[in-house]
C-alpha cells in the first residue's frame, strides 16, 4: 500500500495599519521600541499602576485540581530532554457537554501543569493555549524548552488541550482510508474533479465523527472551548484567569473574554485571526503566510550558502513536480509534502540555520530520490497537525464556508497566484463543506483590561494579518493595547522569540503594557 501523509503549515503575521472607523486599528506608535534577542533595554520609567485602576491580581487556585507527575512522558513526547528543576504534572477535570446547547453529559478537558521550586505558593498560574493548531500539551514543552521555562520563575503555567485533542481524550473517529484520502486531497482517486471526490470522502469523515461525538456534535467550537476554560476556573474558585492564547488559542481565550469579559486579569493574544473571519479569508491569510515564511526560508538559505544553492524556491518546485507527476517510489501526495515544509517552518527545531538547513537537507534529498527526512517530516506533520480531534475542531470553528464551485475558482486562481501552497489551501476548504455549520463567538464589550498583542512576520498557520484585525476588536471593546512584532519564520512569537518574553512577563507581573510598540529581529 502506497505510503503518504498530510499536513498543515502555519504562517507569520505582520503589522496591519489601519485606517478611519472605530472597526479599523489604529498605526504602530510613533516612536516603537527596537528590540534584540537578547532582550529589551530600559525605555525610561513606565507609569506607576494604579492599584485601583490595573487589572486584577492572578491569583492561586482555592480548590486545585489532583495533578500527578508527569515529567518524563510529556517531555518524551514532544521529543525534549527534561529541562532540570521544572516539573510537568498532568491532571484531567469534567466539563459539561453541551453549556451553551443544553446537550446532557460532561467531557473530560485535560491538561499540564508546569512549576519549578521559585515562585511563592500563592502565586497564580498563567492558563496557556494552543487551540486546535496543535495540542498546547505539545507545544508547552518547547515553549520551555526555548525561553518559556524563565517564566517559572514567578508563576506555574497551566497547559489545557482543546476537546478531543492531547490530554482532552484524542478522538478516533475516521476511518483509516479516509484519513490517508483526507491527507492526499484525494488525488489518487480516479476522475478529474479533486473536489468532488474529496467532499465525498470528507462527508463520510463527517458522518462518522459526528456519530462518535453525538449528542455533543454542536459542542467542539470555539465558544465550547472558552465554556471549558470557565469550569476551569469555577473549580480552582478563582476570581479571574490570565491566558495566553497562542494561533487558534487566541480565538479561544477572545470567546472567553467575550462571554466572561470580567473574569479576565490578563489576556495575551498571540498570532491569531479575529473571531469572525470567514474560512475562505482564513485559508487565503494562512497560503499568502506559507509563501511569505518560504521566501523568508529561501533568501536566509541563499545567505548561509544551504545544499540547495541559488534557487531553493526552485528545488521546492522540483520536488513538488516530482509528487504531482506520480514520479516517486511512494507516491506521495502534493499535499503532504506542502503541508510538510509548511509544518517545518511553522513548528521550528533548534536556531535559524539548523531550521533552515534542516528544511534544506530534506528538499534536496528528495528531489535527488532520497526521500528519508522528507518522510519524517511528513509524519511529523500528519502527527502534530491531522489528528480526528483537529478535523472536528477546525471544521467545527470554520464560519461562512465557500460552495463547492467556488472551491475550484480558487484551485485555479490561488494556484497562479500562490505557486506553492495556494491549491492545496484552496481544496483543504473543501474538507469542512459537510459539516454542521456554526456561530460566531460573541465579540467582548466593556473590557476593562488592557491587551498584550504578538505576531509574527511570516507564519505559515495565520498569516500576518490577524494583528491588526484583533486589535481593533480590542479598541471596540474598549481595551488598551500594545503590540510585539517578530520578523521571523514561525508560529507564534511568545514560543519562537525570546525577545517576546520580557514584555510579556512584565505584563502578566505588572499588568502593564509596554510603552511602545515592540518588534524583535529574525
Amino acid at each position: 500500500m502506497r505510503q503518504r501523509r498530510l499536513l498543515r503549515a502555519w504562517s507569520a503575521s505582520t503589522i496591519v495599519l489601519c485606517t478611519l472607523l472605530a472597526g479599523c486599528t489604529p498605526g504602530l506608535a510613533a516612536n516603537p521600541r527596537f528590540a534584540t534577542n537578547s532582550g529589551a533595554g530600559p525605555q525610561g520609567q513606565p507609569a506607576p499602576v494604579q492599584a485601583d485602576d490595573g487589572p486584577p491580581p492572578i491569583e492561586a487556585p482555592k480548590n486545585d485540581l489532583s495533578w500527578r507527575d508527569c515529567t518524563t512522558r510529556v517531555f518524551s513526547d514532544a521529543s525534549v530532554t527534561p529541562l532540570p528543576g521544572v516539573t510537568l504534572e498532568c491532571a484531567t477535570y469534567d466539563a459539561e457537554l453541551d453549556p451553551i446547547n443544553g446537550a446532557a453529559g460532561t467531557i473530560g478537558i485535560g491538561g499540564v501543569r508546569a512549576k519549578n521550586a521559585q515562585p511563592p505558593a500563592d502565586a497564580g498560574p498563567l492558563v496557556m493555549t494552543t487551540g486546535s493548531d496543535l495540542p498546547t500539551s505539545t507545544q508547552l514543552p518547547i515553549w520551555l524548552m526555548r525561553s518559556g521555562a524563565e517564566v517559572l520563575d514567578s508563576r506555574p503555567i497551566v497547559a489545557v488541550d482543546r476537546r478531543g485533542m492531547g490530554m482532552s481524550g484524542a478522538l478516533d473517529c475516521r476511518d483509516l482510508y479516509d484519513r490517508q484520502a483526507m491527507m492526499d486531497q484525494a488525488q489518487f482517486q480516479a476522475g478529474d474533479d479533486p473536489v468532488a471526490n474529496l467532499s465525498a470522502i470528507a462527508q463520510t469523515a463527517t458522518t462518522s465523527c459526528t456519530d462518535a461525538i453525538a449528542p455533543g456534535d454542536s459542542a467542539y467550537d470555539n465558544s465550547h472551548a472558552a465554556e471549558d476554560l470557565e469550569r476551569l476556573r469555577s473549580t480552582w474558585d478563582v476570581p479571574t484567569l490570565a491566558l495566553l492564547g497562542i494561533g487558534n488559542g487566541a480565538q479561544v481565550a477572545l470567546a472567553y473574554a467575550g462571554s466572561h469579559p470580567n473574569k479576565v486579569s490578563r489576556l495575551v493574544l498571540d498570532s491569531g485571526w479575529p473571531l469572525g473571519i470567514g474560512a475562505e479569508a482564513a485559508m487565503e491569510q494562512r497560503v499568502k503566510g506559507e509563501q511569505a515564511a518560504l521566501d523568508a526560508w529561501a533568501a536566509q538559505c541563499v545567505a548561509i550558502n544551504c545544499p540547495l544553492g541559488p534557487d531553493p524556491k526552485g528545488a521546492v518546485d522540483a520536488v513538488l513536480n516530482q509528487v504531482r507527476g506520480f514520479n516517486t517510489a511512494g507516491s506521495r501526495s502534493v499535499a503532504t509534502v506542502a503541508n510538510a515544509i509548511a509544518t517545518a517552518l511553522a513548528y521550528p527545531r533548534g536556531d535559524r540555520v539548523a531550521m533552515t538547513n534542516e528544511l534544506a537537507d530534506a528538499v534536496a534529498g528528495a528531489r535527488s530520490g532520497d526521500w528519508n527526512a522528507m518522510n519524517n517530516l511528513i509524519n511529523t506533520a500528519e502527527q502534530l497537525r491531522d489528528t480526528d480531534g483537529q478535523f472536528v475542531n477546525t471544521c467545527s470553528d470554520s464560519l461562512n464556508r465557500p460552495t463547492p464551485d467556488r472551491v475550484r475558482e480558487l484551485v485555479v486562481a490561488w494556484g497562479k497566484t500562490y505557486p506553492q501552497f495556494g491549491a492545496v489551501g484552496a481544496l483543504q476548504l473543501a474538507q469542512c463543506l459537510s459539516w454542521p455549520s456554526g456561530t460566531t463567538p460573541p465579540e467582548p464589550k466593556d473590557l476593562k483590561i488592557p491587551v498584550l498583542l504578538l505576531g509574527g512576520q511570516n507564519d505559515p498557520i495565520v498569516g500576518n494579518e490577524g494583528v491588526g484585525a484583533i486589535a481593533a476588536t480590542a479598541i471596540n471593546a474598549g481595551s488598551a493595547n500594545k503590540r510585539v512584532m517578530w520578523q521571523g519564520i514561525g508560529h507564534g512569537a511568545t514560543i519562537y522569540s525570546p525577545c517576546a518574553l520580557p514584555p510579556v512577563s512584565k505584563y502578566l507581573d505588572e499588568g502593564a503594557l509596554p510603552e511602545t510598540d515592540t518588534f524583535c529581529p529574525a
